[in-house]
């Protein structure tokens, strides 16, 4: 059951964006709140300045991974300051019933408490002051409580609205008014068929959500919208229906079913549509070190990367860890086998000692014990990593 208390939110929301052209936005890349605040205000900077603009397509994680909310940062257009201030401006303006209202500023709040002081705007777009600790509280009922409710559902929604209120404003200055309201009306209309229909996912009915959305004309719904529906039938395992959205690219729902991390659902989907791509992340996921490194034919994509490093590193092969790490900048990844490498090397000190120790006529037992529950520890963190 997903309810927005403020304890529920604290230190546990991440970035990750899923689609971007520039190189700085690496898809896939977890990205803690601060650093994408950071990253994103000087791209908007750069991209002003030279006035180009892009998109890029982004989720915000909570601590288990899961979308908790789904978005599309227009970088260089001015419109916001940053990923932060992109969400704080479409959201901000939405008015909601009690309990949304509740939980939304609760999002807020804890995505403001994470932005860099120097970063935090105030442009007044939105105040995260106004609501008293007692309105949270008397708010916090749930009115949806399935394992399917997740934001990315009403992130979803209150894209819809946001387009519809857009919409509606350019009117008054528009030539041909009569035309263009006949236009957004009938785009409202479907605009609401979609909404009632995340409703319906979000009340449990994934059965009837995607009964609808097969009605709709794929060509009418955003990205966003689609990643929405291709979830859904992930969920319902109608693989053959998510690759068909894809444009028949199976690699597409191959690559979101490895990165919820359902073992299950990807290796169903791999015994159906079979690939070098599938194989490997299998392999991956199950711990299969050394399968999963002899699979040829894989696109290697710095997700790739990260678990090809891993996987050496599991195999004992700082080198050629090294080797995979070389091809992206993750500086996590990085660490990692800096880690690896340093607490070996300890290990292989600690065993010396014990060595030495033991070879001793007048052994000290309290010394061999200590060094040899020091290795223990050591081992353990290595093998943790």
């Amino acid at each position: 059951m997903l309810i927005f208390r403020r304890k529920e939110w604290r230190n546990m929301l991440s970035v990750m964006f899923i689609k971007s052209e520039t190189k700085e936005l690496k898809p896939f890349q977890k990205l803690s709140i601060p650093e994408a605040c950071e990253i994103t205000e000087t791209l908007e900077t750069q991209y002003q300045r030279t006035r180009k603009k892009t998109h890029a397509d982004f989720f915000i994680l909570d601590e288990e991974d899961h979308e908790v909310y789904a978005g599309t940062l227009s970088i260089g257009s001015g419109l916001a300051r940053h990923v932060v201030d992109h969400i704080k401006k479409k959201l901000g303006s939405l008015k909601m019933d009690d309990i949304q209202e509740a939980r939304k500023r609760s999002f807020l709040e804890q995505l403001e408490k994470e932005v860099p002081d120097h970063l935090k705007t105030t442009d007044g777009s939105f105040s995260l002051e106004e609501e008293t600790e007692d309105h949270l509280q008397t708010n916090q009922t749930p009115v949806l409580s399935t394992r399917n409710r997740r934001l990315i559902y009403s992130g979803g929604i209150l894209s819809l609205l946001i387009l519809s209120a857009t919409c509606f404003s350019t009117v008054a200055t528009s030539q041909d008014r009569a035309e263009i309201i006949q236009d957004l009306q009938k785009q409202v209309k479907l605009e609401q068929k979609i909404t009632g229909t995340y409703e319906r996912a979000l009340l449990g009915d994934s059965e009837g959500a995607l009964k609808r959305l097969s009605s709709i004309n794929e060509q009418s719904l955003t990205n966003e919208q689609k990643n929405v529906y291709m979830s859904l039938l992930i969920d319902q395992k109608k693989y053959e229906k998510a690759v068909e959205l894809q444009g028949n690219h199976p690699e597409d729902v191959e690559s979101m079913i490895s990165k919820k991390g359902d073992v299950s659902a990807l290796k169903e989907f791999q015994q159906t549509f079979p690939s070098p791509n599938g194989a490997f992340d299998l392999a991956y996921h199950e711990q299969r070190w050394e399968d999963m490194m002899s699979q040829s034919g894989v696109e290697m994509t710095d997700r790739r990367y990260e678990m090809k490093a891993y996987g050496y590193l599991k195999l004992d092969k700082v080198k050629e860890a090294k080797e995979a790490a070389a091809h992206i900048q993750n500086q996590d990844l990085n660490q990692k086998i800096e880690t690896y490498e340093k607490t070996k090397k300890e290990i292989e000190g600690t065993k010396k000692q014990v060595e030495e120790e033991s070879k001793k006529d007048k052994k000290d037992e309290n010394k061999i014990k200590s060094l040899t529950d020091q290795q223990k520890k050591q081992e353990e963190v290595l093998k943790n990593i």
